[in-house]
């Protein structure tokens, strides 16, 4: 319960945050002029901005609940982890204050000083309910605090990435944003000659030593201490240039509203970021990591140019990337309903399979201690030593840099934003949280790679719609039993590495019946969509007969004692998937073309 509520409240904040920003962005913030009611009514007539105001104000109420929840049982578990009665302490603290801000803004009528106070509010409390969380997630018996350089300077980012987003808070609530017409220096000057110009330049000049002092403390952070620590501060680096990139476009293209919101949010991002590398630094002392006796170093070999570009091919997850490739263009060419342009084509797969290496390769990255030990990941590219782990997290990074400017300038915001979103949630809630601690990983993490038909159906329309949804629930579905039945065949790699995949925790007759389970849902579920009319007769018909050699090949793996039922399955699953998605697109296409 601890778990659930910290992690529940941590994000719920993150997304109060967000929220918050969209709301000043967009001028909303007066549209209800009392609190805690609006135009007084506790449901308002929801039209205009006061849709967001009242929403704004409705998650808060969630996050208060969710917050409570936490202290509630964070406090039963106070003597048994260390850390959580001082993080207790400063979130009831913070809550109190922030409660109270939120009356007050509004009786200020949205002032920009009153806006900022708010704001750095909500950033400490987002801090301490994410400190937390982490602690609750790895439960650290002690935390040694050593002061040491690396601590010294994360700390310095935490308080570096605060002090920008207070200053960018200012000058967004102030009108101030195109104060400076041109990047980086403000018409012609360094210095600002207007009040708003020497805000916007204020504010600029806090990032530019933010992005230097994360410049550094990066490098520091990659040449010696802990994995975690070394990818958190990888992962809050990467952030921070894609922040760098988001505020010279915000100027560039004269503010555009989605740019605006993508920028505080991703701000909100980078703090975070920087915090659970400060917490993970702490709970490991900033100890350099022992090397493994099973992982003896080997000498650096001279290798060929092919032999390099195979490797970090290998890095990336390619069979995984096809996969999400053929669920993304079969999502475009249904939202198309035939053949979509071919720019919007390359444009949306490139960068759909650029973000996918970079979540593929932080994955290996941060396995990498228990790839060494599965034969089936054992050759991979960082644990065999070919490639290092900061030389990994560098492709990773520039990869997704690269992917997102891809589909924001070439597709469109909404798609570039939804493959961030699923590269966040496969790497953090998946791999770096659920993969480790429980068997529905697989279940839970499994909305990672059901993120790309909503990408490719955005590319196309710009908005996403129910047939994008009925394959996102398709992969979703499919993916439980699909893992489970490769987790049948290497379940003795899974129990050596320590991952608690179901097989190996639950048994494999549980895992047998719980394939079967899901594959009821999976096909029940597909064949739903042709009487609630969201797909037609060609895709219904397709569904009932391979659903029906899915249930089949499922129910064979229950009575197979061997390996092999399993083996079957997972094969046919992969031609199921393809297959499902071929007819989605017929069912689509075919009638346009018929007519």
């Amino acid at each position: 319960m601890f778990r659930a509520f910290s992690l529940a409240a941590a994000i719920s904040a993150f997304l109060l945050a967000v929220l918050g920003s969209w709301v000043r962005i967009n001028g909303a913030g007066m549209t209800c002029p009392d609190w805690p009611l609006c135009h007084h009514a506790l449901v308002p007539v929801l039209t205009g901005g006061v849709v967001l105001e009242w929403s704004h104000r409705l998650v808060a109420l969630v996050v208060g609940v969710l917050a409570i929840a936490a202290l509630w049982t964070g406090w039963r578990a106070r003597r048994r982890i260390a850390g959580v009665s001082a993080a207790l302490a400063f979130i009831a603290g913070v809550f109190v204050v922030q409660v109270a801000l939120g009356g007050l803004t509004v009786a200020l009528a949205n002032t920009p000083w009153s806006v900022v106070v708010h704001w750095g509010t909500a950033m400490l409390l987002l801090a301490g309910l994410t400190a937390l969380a982490l602690l609750a997630i790895v439960a650290p018996e002690r935390i040694v605090v050593r002061h040491s350089l690396l601590g010294g300077l994360l700390t310095a980012c935490v308080a570096g990435a605060f002090a920008t987003m207070l200053a960018g808070s200012y000058v967004s609530s102030s009108g101030a944003g195109l104060a400076c017409t041109s990047f980086p220096a403000c018409d012609g000057t360094w210095t600002g000659a207007t009040a708003s110009q020497i805000a916007q330049m204020v504010h600029r000049g806090l990032a530019a030593a933010f992005a230097l002092l994360a410049t550094v403390t990066t490098a520091i952070a990659l040449r010696g201490t802990t994995p975690r620590v070394r990818v958190a501060t990888a992962l809050a680096y990467a952030l921070v240039l894609l922040q760098a990139f988001l505020g010279a476009a915000n100027v560039v293209w004269d503010l555009p509203t989605p740019l605006r919101e993508g920028h505080a949010a991703n701000a909100c991002a980078v703090f975070v970021a920087f915090v659970v590398a400060v917490l993970f630094a702490a709970i490991d002392g900033t100890a350099p990591a022992p090397v493994a006796a099973h992982a003896p170093a080997r000498p650096p070999v001279a290798r060929g140019a092919l032999a390099i570009v195979t490797d970090y091919y290998e890095l990336s997850k390619p069979r995984i990337i096809w996969l999400l490739l053929i669920t993304t263009y079969a999502a475009m060419l249904m939202a198309a309903r035939g053949l979509p342009n071919l720019a919007l084509t390359f444009w949306t797969l490139l960068g759909g399979a650029l973000s996918a290496a970079s979540a593929g390769a932080i994955n290996c990255v941060w396995d990498r201690d228990i790839d060494r030990l599965m034969k089936r990941t054992m050759m991979r590219p960082v644990p065999r030593g070919t490639i290092s782990a900061r030389n990994g997290l560098i492709f990773a990074t520039v990869a997704q840099i690269a992917g997102f400017a891809m589909l924001y300038r070439f597709v469109n915001p909404l798609a570039a934003w939804l493959a961030l979103a699923g590269n966040a949630y496969y790497v953090v809630i998946y791999t770096m949280w659920l993969k480790r601690i429980t068997p529905l990983n697989i279940v839970i993490g499994g909305a990672a790679g059901s993120v790309p038909p909503l990408v490719g159906w955005a590319a196309v329309t710009g908005h996403l719609g129910s047939p994008a949804f009925a394959l996102f629930a398709l992969i979703f579905l499919w993916t439980p039993p699909h893992f489970w039945a490769l987790a049948l065949m290497t379940n003795t790699d899974y129990d050596k590495a320590g991952i608690p995949m179901l097989p190996n925790v639950k048994g494999v007759m549980r895992t047998k019946r719980e394939i079967v389970v899901y594959s009821l849902v999976l096909v029940g579920v597909s064949l739903a969509f042709f009487p609630l009319h969201v797909l037609g007769p060609c895709y219904g018909g397709c569904a009932l007969i391979l659903g029906g050699v899915f249930l089949w090949d499922a129910l064979k793996v229950q009575r197979d004692p061997t390996k092999r039922g399993a083996r079957v399955l997972f094969k046919y699953s992969l031609l199921y998937l393809a297959l499902m998605c071929a007819a989605m697109v017929a069912d689509r296409v075919l009638p346009r073309i018929v007519l």
